[in-house]
């Protein structure tokens, strides 16, 4: 069984971080962007990858892909 990577401890701050002035919109793009950028991370992964591990990653992607799917919408709607 994989071991679990355990979660940084609660003194460390954290990796990323956002501003209040970030507007809704701008998040969404924000994160419509760093989805896609994890889908094509995906698919480039499932390329070398074989059995369940390629399973796995394949797995990851369609839940980027379903979570994009999603923001997406979330961005059409606010602009109509």
């Amino acid at each position: 069984m994989d071991k679990l990577v355990p979660a940084p401890p609660a003194s460390e701050p954290p990796f990323f971080t956002t501003t209040q002035e970030l507007s809704f919109e701008d998040a969404l793009a924000h994160a419509s962007s760093v989805l896609r950028c994890a889908a094509v991370t995906a698919q480039a992964a499932i390329d070398q990858l074989e059995g369940d591990s390629r399973t796995l990653v394949i797995s990851v992607l369609h839940l980027v892909d379903m979570a994009s799917v999603m923001v997406d919408r979330s961005v059409e709607c606010m602009q109509a």
